[in-house]
Formats: C-alpha cells, sequence, structure tokens
C-alpha cells in the first residue's frame, strides 16, 4: 500500500531537486566559462602593481618588470578571470628551421575567441618559472617531451632537448623576444559573465632545428587546425586584419564605454580581438629586427 506525502514533503523535495540542478548548471557554466578545458584546475600566482602605478590608467602594452610586482596570493585561473587580478602568461612564436612560423585554430568548442587563429600560449601556474612555463608550453602543445634543459635563471634565452613523436631528439633554441613582459587588460561583458583577463605577458620565439614537415608533433585536442607561414605571409595577414576589424572594434568600444560598461566588444577579426592582435603585432615588430 502507497503511503501518499503531504504537501509539505512535495514542497521539499522539490526544492531539494531544485538547488541539486541549479548547483549543477551553475558549476558547469562556470567551468565552460575558462579559457580552455587543460585550464580548468590551474591556480596561477596574482599580483598587485607597485605603488609607482598607483591611480594611473596603464597604457596598452607597458612593458613591467616583473620584480617590481607585488604578490596578493594564488587563485584558480577562473577566480582570476573573474576579479580581473594580474598575472601572467606566454606566447610562443614556433619558427622552424626554413623560417615558418606555427599558427593555431581554435576549436569551435572554447568558449573564449572560438574558431581564431593563435600562435602557442599558456598561463604560468603558481610557483613556476617563467622558463618552466615554455617549456611545459611545447610540452603540453606540440606533444614533445622534454629531456634535458637549462632552466632557472634570468637570461633573456634557454636552450632544451625534446624527444618527438617518432622518438627523435630535437635540440630549440628558446629566447625572449622583450626585456620584460607587456601589459594588457581586455574586459569580456556580459558575454562571458563580466570575465577581465588583466595580463601580463611574456613573447618568446622558439627555434626548431628542423623544417616542420622533418618533425613529428601532436597538436592540443583543443586545436582545429594550424598552418605554417613566413613571417611576410604572417605580416600582410594581422596588416589586412588590423585594416578590416580595428575601426569597428574602436567605435564599439567608445559606445559600450560611453555607457560605463566595461565591456571592450564580442570577438572580431583571425586574431580574435584588437587586445590580442595589438600583442602579436608587436611580436612581429620585434621578431623583424631580430632575424
Amino acid at each position: 500500500m502507497f503511503r501518499i506525502w503531504p504537501h509539505r514533503t512535495y514542497g521539499v523535495v522539490i526544492l531539494f531537486l531544485l538547488a541539486c540542478f541549479l548547483h549543477y548548471f551553475f558549476w558547469h557554466v562556470d567551468v565552460a566559462y575558462t579559457t580552455t578545458t587543460k585550464e580548468q584546475g590551474e591556480t596561477v600566482a596574482t599580483y598587485n602593481f607597485p605603488p609607482i602605478y598607483a591611480g594611473q590608467v596603464i597604457p596598452h602594452l607597458t612593458p613591467i618588470n616583473p620584480s617590481t610586482l607585488i604578490p596578493r596570493g594564488s587563485y584558480p585561473i577562473d577566480a582570476a578571470h573573474r576579479n580581473g587580478y594580474l598575472h601572467t602568461g606566454h606566447c610562443l612564436f614556433i619558427m622552424d628551421e626554413s623560417g615558418l612560423l606555427l599558427f593555431l585554430k581554435r576549436s569551435s568548442d572554447v568558449v573564449t575567441c572560438p574558431s581564431t587563429w593563435s600562435i602557442l600560449g599558456e598561463h604560468s601556474i603558481a610557483n613556476e618559472l617563467a622558463h618552466d612555463t615554455v617549456v611545459r608550453g611545447m610540452e603540453e602543445e606540440l606533444g614533445l617531451k622534454k629531456q634535458v634543459s637549462s632552466l632557472g635563471t634570468n637570461d633573456p634565452s634557454i636552450s632544451a632537448d625534446f624527444q618527438t613523436m617518432s622518438n627523435n631528439s630535437i635540440h630549440v633554441a628558446i629566447q625572449n623576444i622583450t626585456q620584460y613582459p607587456l601589459y594588457y587588460i581586455r574586459h569580456y561583458g556580459p558575454r562571458l559573465d563580466n570575465r577581465i583577463d588583466s595580463q601580463l605577458t611574456y613573447l618568446w620565439l622558439a627555434r626548431l632545428p628542423k623544417r616542420h614537415d622533418e618533425i613529428q608533433i601532436k597538436l592540443d585536442d583543443e586545436v582545429a587546425d594550424h598552418k605554417w607561414i613566413s613571417l611576410e605571409e604572417f605580416s600582410d595577414w594581422i596588416e589586412a586584419d588590423a585594416r578590416d576589424h580595428d575601426k569597428e572594434e574602436e567605435e564599439e568600444h567608445n559606445l559600450r564605454h560611453h555607457g560605463r560598461k566595461n565591456d571592450d566588444g564580442p570577438p572580431s577579426g583571425d586574431f580574435c580581438h584588437h587586445t590580442i592582435r595589438t600583442l602579436y603585432a608587436k611580436g612581429l615588430e620585434n621578431l623583424k629586427l631580430m632575424i
């Protein structure tokens, strides 16, 4: 014989199920907003600017001496983006022996900048030296396995020996393109739950000792496509992308900020948006002086 529950019990059960659903839903939404799947569990070191910058609007791509930063603690990368905490990241130009640069097309499944093109990039996790981040990035993004590396110094260049997917060893020379990391801030607005990417970005050049078709690599699962292009092709590409999209981004930026909304606009162009495009353009400028 079935027992009929009183209405109050039904109400409690419904509220409980609703609470479970909301917890599940928002947890997954929170996870989905991270930059990539592999970054969901990362904890990054965050910083405050030194007093010299107090009350200032720091210009885009200002070089900042990292030794002047004031540590504020380590947080999950999602929390750093939600709160706009300053953290560090690394962008790597991968160049093969013939001078071609590697570009990666992001999957359409990632939330931040889907289906746009980028170079290899990594956040620095907590207690990780800059050189360690660079080598880890090449391992995770290219499927290489570190054998020996010169790490832990303040030199602007390092080297590392990797084992490729075909079990061959390659020696990679890696050098910093800028003396100090470059500052940028991007407000993603309501589309991405008002996240703010406040980052100091190191730019690096990693030179492979062979042509890319002689080195077997395995790209990250979140890479939909890739291509190798010359420095000249990259220069033409980024100039055309800026010409097509910088004006419309500036107009939208001014419109949104005139309304006091912290939103730098939706993605546009092959390189996601003006913030990243100008960062790559600065790297290109320095590469031309080095090569």
